[in-house]
């Protein structure tokens, strides 16, 4: 896999995982307590299994892209421009 693809598949991971973190305050207004916990739960796995499935993945692949991540969300806010 090339450089700009590996980009690709950490910028796709990270908006994805930023997405289910949304729900939480959804979940929050709209959920009775003990739903409210699982499904936390849940987004929170599928947050991690995401992470680990791609962005851990690609990294094995490309380990010189840790440093830029690390300076883009220093210098942007943002782990991949």
């Amino acid at each position: 896999m090339d450089k700009d693809l590996a980009c690709e598949i950490i910028r796709t991971a990270y908006r994805s995982g930023n997405e289910l973190g949304t729900l939480i305050g959804v979940l929050k207004a709209r959920c009775a307590p003990e739903d409210y916990q699982y499904f936390v739960r849940q987004v929170a796995m599928a947050i991690a299994g995401i992470h680990v499935a791609l962005v851990d993945t690609v990294l094995s692949r490309h380990p010189e892209l840790e440093a830029e991540m690390q300076a883009n969300l220093a210098r942007t806010g943002k782990v991949m421009p």
